[in-house]
């Protein structure tokens, strides 16, 4: 376990936040620009990196181990949705952001972190499953996950799981059992668009706070328990639950990590892309990314080693 590297990748985030908060004071990014970037985002960057994660030939795990690994991940999320369920209402928070406070809790930065973090600690062989873990993610994500942040979740609204993420998502499953020849170009190329990913969903938190006052995000007192459920107890009880089924221990670590992953950064980005509350969303992926330079190190020890 190489524990300096999780440090240091947790580290270059937070300079590349910082980054982004610097480029908002000094009016490089506005809100307009954080919107627009928001749509290269989510609309261009991350279909490709969900696409190039099969097209890129690296993917050696047979059919079998990729639908027992996204029956776990299924059966993690639903454990996710459970514990985020009663949340709000015991936080007492407003109606209209009691979607994103499941939303903090149910999906966490198993991207743009999980595949750094993840190959750090059990080598590159273990990247695989963080692919399908983001798979199932990528298709909760962008139609419950939606619904969560858009304050529609009361009712289906179809036009909301169209969306280029969500179509990237299911054609990766396709292409994952099909296994196509696909020219080199084409994987090379998506996978250079897909690197824009991580750094520009960085730069739109940063700049994100930038518009808010320092004191405001320390202040969110709502925040911390979410912390504490999205960094503490959801590992644990993922880790208790599933190591009942589970002998594979590559696995149950691969998912016991992720589990423990901060708020995604998706939340600010969609926040913006569907009329949720994005300084919030922001607020949630700021400190629990901070805690989990501790936390994650800390969910290791006690549950892995």
């Amino acid at each position: 376990m190489n524990l300096s590297a999780i440090i240091t990748q947790m580290a270059v985030l937070f300079i590349i936040m910082a980054i982004g908060y610097a480029a908002n004071k000094f009016k490089v990014l506005t809100g307009e620009s954080n919107k627009l970037l928001s749509k290269l985002v989510l609309n261009v960057a991350m279909p490709c990196t969900i696409l190039n994660s099969v097209l890129s030939g690296e993917t050696t795990a047979t059919g079998r181990d990729a639908a027992v690994f996204m029956l776990i991940a299924l059966c993690s999320f639903a454990l996710f949705f459970i514990l985020a369920a009663p949340l709000p209402k015991l936080l007492r928070a407003e109606k209209n952001d009691r979607g994103m406070f499941r939303f903090m809790v149910v999906f966490g930065n198993v991207g743009f972190m999980g595949f750094p973090v993840i190959q750090s600690i059990f080598g590159v062989g273990a990247v695989f499953y963080v692919t399908i873990f983001n798979i199932v993610f990528s298709i909760l994500c962008f139609s419950l996950g939606i619904m969560m942040i858009s304050g529609k979740g009361e009712k289906v609204n179809l036009r909301l799981l169209i969306n280029p993420t969500m179509i990237a998502s299911i054609l990766t499953v396709i292409l994952f059992y099909w296994k196509p020849a696909v020219p080199a170009v084409l994987s090379e190329a998506l996978g250079l668009v897909g690197q824009l990913t991580t750094p520009s969903a960085m730069l739109i938190i940063g700049s994100t706070l930038g518009s808010i006052a320092f004191k405001a995000v320390f202040g969110a007192v709502r925040i911390y328990p979410v912390a504490i459920v999205k960094l503490i107890i959801i590992p644990v009880l993922t880790w208790l639950a599933l190591r009942l089924f589970i002998n594979d221990a590559l696995m149950l670590g691969v998912i016991t990590v992720l589990s423990a992953m901060p708020t995604a950064t998706n939340a600010a980005m969609m926040s913006m892309e569907y009329g949720g509350n994005e300084k919030l969303a922001s607020k949630g992926v700021f400190l629990t990314t901070l805690l989990s330079i501790a936390t994650i190190p800390l969910i290791m020890y006690l549950l892995l080693l």
